[in-house]
């Protein structure tokens, strides 16, 4: 089986996460990494240095991540969802969502975003009864 170190430095240079970038995608799957390594122990200082940034953006990420996540942000959720998979990491309940709610509630273009990627993520539960047979 593979260490953690070997699948974060996979995603990292899959997903070129150590170049500065301030894309929101690119922004919450540092912030996710950044929390399975100090969850396994790994010093702020030492994941400062794998991803060349200061300790004090490690602290800011993981407490912006812990913040998003218990307020279920769905935008973060649903970027996430393969980087849970992938780290076996169900800290956030995969949460399946109403299209038809989604639709009646969408007010801007990044709403109309969020239900674009919760499509891409199988997430609408009322799709997943269609396809199945169901009511």
């Amino acid at each position: 089986m593979e260490s953690l170190m070997q699948k974060i430095e996979y995603k990292v240079a899959k997903d070129d996460l150590l170049r500065q970038c301030r894309k929101r995608e690119k922004v919450f799957k540092r912030m996710f990494i950044y929390n399975v390594m100090a969850n396994h122990d790994i010093q702020v200082t030492q994941i400062g240095r794998f991803f060349k940034r200061n300790h004090a953006s490690i602290i800011n990420g993981l407490k912006t991540y812990n913040n998003l996540k218990s307020s279920k942000d769905a935008e973060l959720i649903s970027v996430l969802t393969d980087y849970m998979e992938f780290f076996e990491q169900y800290d956030i309940k995969k949460i399946e969502y109403s299209i038809r709610k989604d639709v009646e509630n969408a007010t801007t273009f990044r709403d109309i975003g969020i239900m674009r990627k919760r499509l891409e993520n199988n997430l609408y539960y009322d799709l997943k009864r269609k396809k199945n047979g169901g009511k």
